[in-house]
């Protein structure tokens, strides 16, 4: 049985106890390498909270760091992780599904350079983080390993990564790491393939291809306004623009709804200022006893609070 000692771990902070269950089970002897991307934010503690507990020396790498057998890298804050040649690249491209560092970054690079010795897990988080990335590992006939969806606090990354991939294993979080074991010692099967025999080439070209939408359903970048072009991705619909911002559909539509929420609290802003303006002009003209201009200006206010209040019932529905 082929060896899978490339491992890739995604989660987000949902996922925070199977991540300290799985590292914590790991024994002081295992031989492969473990790769992790959580989502978190500009300060991480990650490495030395996971440290106290693993058997294995858990490290924060820096930019060119070689990795080693018996190892845990973790990514860093506000940087991709991604495997090059033998050696950790942190990059400060362009966010996946609004994240830095991305799940899906790390694990394409990872079954770019290692191919069917990797092995993914996706453990419980939000959205479907993970989905276009293991769909990268199993096209290369590597292992897909999901948290079982019923015990996860956050059930949606394993969710939608079984929905969407040909998952080899959904196991609870407790048997993530004996599996582990065995794969890297070459005991635990063959993985589920999928497609055929594809060269690099030809896997890197669907991957990075794209089909720009016809300009009356032209859908802008949340991150830099730019246009967005759909990508096919084992059947999966992934959104990227010309920077390199990636989305799924799910993170897309949630971005969107964060887009249209600050707009309309810009509109509601705007239009509160419009009531203070009508209210200082009626008060100047009071003093005039132009009544023809104060029943407008009066309307044009009422017209303009009953505005706010609808913006406020959309905030309320999206």
């Amino acid at each position: 049985m082929e060896q899978r000692d490339f491992v890739v771990v995604g989660t987000s902070t949902g996922g925070f106890e199977p991540l300290r269950l799985l590292v914590r089970s790991l024994p002081a002897d295992f031989n492969g390498i473990v790769f992790i991307a959580m989502h978190v934010g500009a300060i991480s503690l990650l490495p030395e909270i996971l440290s106290r507990e693993a058997k294995v020396p858990v490290i924060s790498p820096e930019n060119g760091t070689e990795y080693k057998p018996g190892h845990i890298y973790v990514a860093p804050p506000n940087r991709h992780l991604l495997i090059e040649n033998g050696h950790i690249k942190l990059s400060a491209g362009a966010r996946e599904n609004r994240h830095r560092p991305s799940v899906d970054a790390l694990f394409r690079s990872a079954a770019r350079q290692h191919r069917s010795r990797v092995v993914g897990v996706v453990l419980s988080g939000a959205l479907d983080d993970g989905v276009a990335g293991l769909l990268s590992i199993k096209a290369r006939h590597g292992v897909a390993i999901v948290q079982d969806p019923e015990e996860a606090i956050a059930a949606e990354m394993p969710y939608n990564a079984a929905k969407h991939v040909p998952i080899d294993y959904a196991l609870p979080a407790a048997e993530i790491a004996p599996l582990l074991m065995k794969l890297a010692r070459g005991e635990a099967g063959e993985a589920w393939p999928i497609g055929g025999e594809e060269t690099e080439t030809e896997l890197l070209a669907k991957e990075t291809a794209g089909t720009p939408p016809p300009p009356e359903v032209a859908i802008s970048c949340p991150d830099c306004s730019g246009a967005l072009y759909e990508m096919q991705e084992g059947g999966l619909a992934n959104f990227r623009c010309h920077v390199g911002h990636r989305f799924s559909p799910a993170s897309l539509s949630l971005a969107h709804n964060e887009a249209l929420e600050r707009a309309l609290w810009v509109a509601i802003r705007t239009m509160n200022e419009r009531i203070a303006l009508y209210s200082r002009m009626r008060k100047r003209e009071s003093e005039s006893g132009e009544e023809n201009v104060l029943l407008r200006l009066g309307e044009s206010m009422e017209t303009a609070e009953q505005d706010v209040q609808l913006l406020r019932e959309i905030i309320e529905r999206i």
